[in-house]
């Protein structure tokens, strides 16, 4: 009942506010260490505000699972569900694409994350974009320890790439993120990318990530992501 009531409000509210109202929708999956794995359905409306600018409405559904190590160096199935709400506010100028987005998380044993994430792209010639970006995350959770108290934990992330394009239909990107945390834990991430457009609006992704953490929970290693999305 929860989704229904969400897909309702995502698809009426706007289109009485705004005249131009564009759906979205996806299924984007990771997987990685620890039998890490996520599947995550998603829907979106898209609200033009005027020629070069729009606000876009998200509502994600993460559905995860993992092993963690207990005290005893048991290794336990962890499954849990997070919904993520999101607004974006999008813009496109000079050949410049700016991004803004602040996302709600709530979830399983009381999860609670807020997130903002912003970044810009710059187009340098018609084959090569160069993109930076920045992200903060507040989550407070047992989620990666289950078996401690819950924590209060602040994340910073930087990010910066470029996507070349070999034609209207197929492009490759690659990025590099840092992380620090506020327990002192450093991360960083090194990722390529393929994007393949058979015909708009359909996007198919495939990526790969090589994560790497200073903590001794160990999610470090290499991750795939796929995903099929709907951009109109």
């Amino acid at each position: 009942m929860r989704i229904k009531f969400i897909i309702i409000c995502l698809l009426i509210i706007p289109s009485s506010v705004f005249s131009d109202v564009y759906p979205q929708a996806g299924l984007e999956s990771y997987t990685g260490p620890n039998n890490f794995f996520s599947i995550t359905p998603w829907i979106g409306l898209r609200m033009g505000l005027s020629n070069h600018a729009s606000f876009i409405l998200k509502y994600y559904n993460h559905n995860i699972r993992f092993h963690y190590q207990n005290d005893d160096s048991e290794k336990i199935k962890r499954s849990a569900q997070l919904s993520n709400f999101t607004a974006v506010l999008y813009a496109q100028k000079w050949q410049h694409d700016f991004y803004s987005a602040l996302s709600l998380f709530l979830g399983t044993d009381s999860y609670r994350a807020l997130a903002f994430n912003a970044g810009t792209a710059l187009k340098i010639s018609k084959k090569l974009t160069v993109e930076v970006g920045t992200y903060l995350l507040n989550e407070k959770s047992v989620l990666w320890y289950p078996t401690e108290e819950v924590r209060n934990i602040s994340l910073y992330s930087l990010n910066g790439g470029g996507r070349f394009y070999f034609n209207e239909r197929f492009n490759i990107s690659s990025k590099i993120y840092v992380y620090r945390n506020s327990e002192d834990v450093s991360a960083s991430t090194y990722s390529v990318g393929l994007t393949f457009i058979p015909k708009p609006p359909i996007y198919i992704t495939l990526n790969y990530f090589r994560y790497s953490e200073s903590s001794q929970y160990r999610f470090s290693g290499n991750y795939l992501s796929f995903g099929i999305n709907f951009y109109y």
